[in-house]
């Protein structure tokens, strides 16, 4: 299905309040409904955000807002979806879009398997009502169902979009921006590069976990002291947190993240401040984009997060937009007491031959385990 035919159909059935959470799947989808000025769409940092936004909606207006999410992020929203909106508690109603990563039987990231196995099953025990259209009429269909729903039981009601269901031809246009202004793999290299070596490195998910493995490949350094995090966005500064407060780690942390994971977890920041590992170098690498789902735009341009960490009891905080600017504060790096939170502006856009860790997740955690214990703290 075309997107802009998506758009319409969902304005003809009354439904022009959308919030939620990027996914690849809805990149298309996205980029129209930015462009389509007779809808309100509010970019949430979290998939439970969202859904609270999506409450707040209903109860001023009394119309059904649409929530989009990918269906990993529903483990986010399943606590709103239990406890705010379910027929048993304030009984609100949602137009749920989920898409389906790891829909089985279908080649998809490791991180995306256990979801995309038990997703309509999940749907099942939450009591939420599901439709998996394969074309427009099914979808047609499915959208009567969810008003009928809305009407009689007034919760939320879930539509499930498989890969490649939705295109657009709008997407070539939105990735030729920015092409030569500094960029994150660019800073990942700069970063690497003073570092001794001897660090624990935890990389957020998406394309800056593959950008750090390639440059290590090059580099023929080896990945035993690299934690890749595959999923769990916003997990990687908490993953981070836990291993510089073990008292056998001795060893710098340095944490690669992006806004959008930042966002997602801007409380990890507060639990950084307040335990204060002194080794611990938080560096968010801003591109004001969910680039690996499609490039939509996060909100961190109106977001200072310099600030943030002060107000957190971070020990220093630092701003960069240029290859020059990464390169001083890197060199005197290691001699500041952290927690360290180091802000770097890059432009929203990576290699299109850019590959893929060659490793597992597995694998990976047992390298990184292997290297503590073998290596000491």
């Amino acid at each position: 299905m075309n997107a802009t035919q998506l758009l319409k159909i969902l304005e003809k059935n009354n439904f022009n309040f959308f919030t939620g959470v990027p996914c690849s799947i809805f990149k298309d989808f996205l980029i129209e409904l930015n462009s389509y000025k007779k809808f309100t769409h509010i970019v949430a940092t979290s998939e439970g955000e969202a859904c609270g936004i999506a409450a707040g909606f209903y109860l001023a207006t009394g119309n059904v807002p649409t929530v989009y999410m990918q269906n990993s992020g529903l483990g986010n929203a399943i606590n709103p979806l239990t406890s705010l909106l379910d027929k048993e508690v304030y009984s609100l109603p949602a137009l749920l879009l989920i898409s389906w990563r790891g829909e089985p039987a279908k080649p998809d990231e490791p991180q995306h398997k256990k979801m995309g196995k038990i997703l309509p099953k999940l749907l099942e025990v939450l009591k939420i009502p599901v439709v998996t259209p394969n074309n427009y009429q099914e979808l047609s269909s499915a959208l009567n169902s969810a008003k009928a729903h809305f009407k009689n039981q007034s919760s939320p009601f879930a539509i499930i979009f498989k890969k490649d269901f939705i295109h657009s031809d709008k997407i070539n246009k939105i990735k030729k921006m920015a092409k030569n202004s500094f960029n994150r793999e660019e800073a990942i290299k700069i970063i690497v590069d003073h570092l001794t070596g001897k660090e624990l490195v935890v990389s957020t998910t998406g394309k800056t976990s593959r950008e750090l493995f390639e440059y290590r490949e090059t580099k023929k350094q080896g990945h035993n002291n690299d934690f890749y995090t595959v999923g769990s966005m916003g997990c990687a500064s908490s993953i981070a947190l836990g291993l510089a407060i073990s008292k056998k780690i001795k060893r710098k942390v340095v944490v690669l993240d992006g806004d959008g994971a930042a966002l997602m977890k801007l409380g990890n920041l507060a639990t950084i401040g307040r335990y204060s590992p002194s080794g611990f170098y938080h560096i968010i690498l801003d591109n004001n984009s969910y680039e690996s789902t499609g490039g939509q735009l996060t909100s961190s341009d109106s977001v200072d997060f310099l600030k943030i960490a002060k107000a957190c009891s971070y020990k220093a905080s630092y701003h960069t937009k240029t290859a020059t600017g990464l390169t001083k504060i890197m060199k005197h790096l290691r001699l500041k007491t952290g927690p360290i939170l180091i802000v770097v502006k890059v432009s929203a856009i990576s290699r299109e031959n850019l590959g893929r860790p060659t490793s597992g997740p597995k694998e990976n955690k047992n390298n990184f385990i292997n290297f503590i214990k073998t290596n000491g703290s």
